[in-house]
């Protein structure tokens, strides 16, 4: 599958029909073309793009331009949301060649002058290469299309399921919705709940029950994780209602609009994920590259409870591509274990965006939290050193050492992270991989840990030369001496931290410490400081003396104060 994740830019003031502004219009025109290059590279069944995403009936156009082409394999699905259409520009939706059927309930005819359509579009190409379009318009308003001014929303009636197969020949289902479809009432029970009734009839009157794979939620929703949306996801997956309808390996797929057109963690939409059924065979232990099989705290709700829930991580304008384990194809025992996703990647949907969160291959979890942490890393430059005369030079050290950063490997950005926070050095964890928890547990001390790290390393590197990169500890300086920065809530815990961090390297160390006050060690605690194999080697101060160093010396005798605390002796090594 692959998931487009578009950030979303609505002309000013914002009017039904909701258009979309000329500048965000022509983005994604490009975007599907970016889509289908990457398409073409790694042949993907089903392309989804989300609510409002294409742009108008020039993107219905264009979509099934580039799906008629050769270099599309078939059979490929596209399930994609329209920008908002005033009546004619629906009739002409309506008309365009391959829409294979109009049905009578959401007939052009029946839109009314006052009214406008949100509507989705499913494109199928068969095994054939022939293309048909479905128009399937929005049944359910969401408020800021109910309280409207101008224009009401035209409002469909009908919700199609598709039948295809799998490559062994086994029934797959479909079906997709528009965003607040997910939880509104229109018949008086919720959307997907009279979907299902409606279509558990049509299994019993058949004398057949049928499996439902897929359900499809295309969104543009500023509160995806609004607790009426994750309860009608657990609703229909776990509610033993309408048994004709087996929903025991079904998913439900929320395509969702991006936060930003940059990477991001957080803001409102974002959360394109999968939700799985408590039954589905899938490990959910860990902290995958890509996405979280363990998101309740980026969601910040328990609310889908036990089902397996899947959440892309990049929340920022990006397309996802994924392989997804079908659960009723998963042994469920030790010889398939396997999580829901395989080879998920996140790839720029436009340009050659240089981004370690995006890189066009899977995204280590620890990768991704740095670089959003690094996003918002302090400013203490414009704290503490405006118009001070070293003020240019600690500017540069603090770009190079966050560009460092951003790029270095998963696993050293794990050990970095890990040795730069004392409270995790006291866990009773031996042999873990310290980026097993990274989902689960990163917050706020690892956040102050790569804090102290980058401050502690542009106020040296503003003095001499550090390599950022090529260390075994935080960072090296060009003589061969290392730095070790660790924050905690005492000096004497970030030194029992240390003596752990410590065993990295055989060369000489400075270590900074920072306590919870950021106070300046005492004398009694420098002297019971001692490097851990009790040789020496190691030289200890702290963040409040180096900052304090920085600000009140002039340059030249704070360059001469860094090279004296940088003149360590060997480790001799017994």
């Amino acid at each position: 599958m692959l998931v487009v994740q578009p950030f979303l830019e609505f002309e000013d003031p914002t009017q039904e029909p909701f258009p979309l502004s000329q500048a965000c219009n022509q983005r994604l025109l490009d975007a599907i073309d970016s889509v289908f290059e990457t398409s073409g590279a790694h042949r993907p069944h089903v392309i989804l793009f989300p609510e409002f995403a294409l742009p108008g009936v020039e993107g219905v156009k264009r979509v099934a331009t580039r799906l008629s082409s050769e270099a599309v394999a078939s059979p490929t699905i596209v399930i994609a949301g329209v920008s908002g259409l005033p009546k004619v520009e629906y009739e002409h939706l309506c008309a365009l060649p391959n829409v294979a059927v109009v049905d009578d309930e959401n007939a052009s005819a029946r839109v009314q002058d006052t009214e406008w359509v949100n509507t989705s579009v499913t494109f199928v190409k068969d095994n054939n290469g022939a293309l048909s379009l479905w128009v399937q318009p929005k049944l359910s308003p969401s408020w800021p299309e109910a309280n409207y001014h101008h224009q009401a929303m035209f409002q469909g009636s009908l919700v199609r399921s598709f039948r295809a197969q799998f490559d062994n020949d086994v029934p797959c289902r479909f079906l997709s919705l528009l965003c607040f479809d997910w939880v509104g009432q229109e018949t008086g029970l919720p959307v997907p709940e009279a979907v299902l009734q409606a279509f558990d009839l049509l299994c019993r009157d058949k004398g057949s029950p049928q499996d439902l794979q897929w359900v499809f939620v295309l969104q543009h929703n500023r509160s995806p994780n609004h607790p009426s949306f994750l309860t009608s996801t657990y609703r229909f997956l776990t509610q033993p209602s309408y048994p004709f309808v087996r929903r025991r390996d079904a998913s439900v797929i929320m395509v969702s609009t991006a936060s930003s057109r940059r990477p991001a963690r957080s803001g409102p939409y974002g959360f394109s994920s999968l939700v799985f059924g408590p039954q589905a065979p899938f490990d959910s232990s860990g902290s995958r590259p890509t996405f979280a099989t363990q998101p309740s705290r980026l969601r910040q709700s328990d609310t889908l409870g036990a089902c397996k829930d899947v959440v892309f991580r990049e929340m920022g304008e990006c397309i996802h591509l994924f392989d997804v384990r079908i659960p009723n194809f998963v042994v469920a025992d030790p010889t398939d274990r396997t999580a829901a996703l395989i080879d998920a990647q996140a790839l720029p949907l436009l340009g050659d965006v240089v981004d370690p969160r995006i890189p066009g291959r899977p995204v280590p979890a620890v990768v991704k939290w740095v670089n959003d942490e690094l996003d918002n890393i302090p400013d203490f430059c414009a704290t503490y050193f405006t118009h001070n005369p070293i003020e240019p030079a600690l500017r540069r050290a603090h770009a190079k050492m966050v560009d460092g950063y951003r790029y270095l490997r998963s696993q050293d950005l794990a050990l970095r992270i890990d040795g730069a926070c004392a409270s995790r050095a006291a866990r009773d964890d031996s042999g873990a991989d310290p980026a097993a928890d990274v989902d689960t547990a990163w917050d706020a001390n690892e956040r102050l840990g790569l804090h102290h790290v980058i401050q502690t390393l542009t106020l040296v590197g503003g003095a001499v030369n550090l390599d950022p990169v090529d260390a075994q500890l935080h960072a090296r300086s060009e003589l061969g001496v290392e730095i070790a920065a660790i924050a905690g809530a005492t000096h004497y815990e970030c030194l029992t931290a240390f003596k752990k961090f410590a065993a990295r390297t055989h060369s000489p160390i400075v270590f900074v410490a920072r306590d919870a006050n950021n106070a300046v060690h005492l004398p009694r605690e420098a002297e019971s400081f001692a490097d851990p194999q009790s040789h020496s080697g190691v030289r200890f101060t702290d963040a409040q003396t180096l900052l304090t160093e920085a600000r009140t010396k002039p340059q030249n005798q704070y360059t001469q104060f860094v090279a004296e605390l940088l003149n360590v002796d060997d480790r001799r090594i017994i």
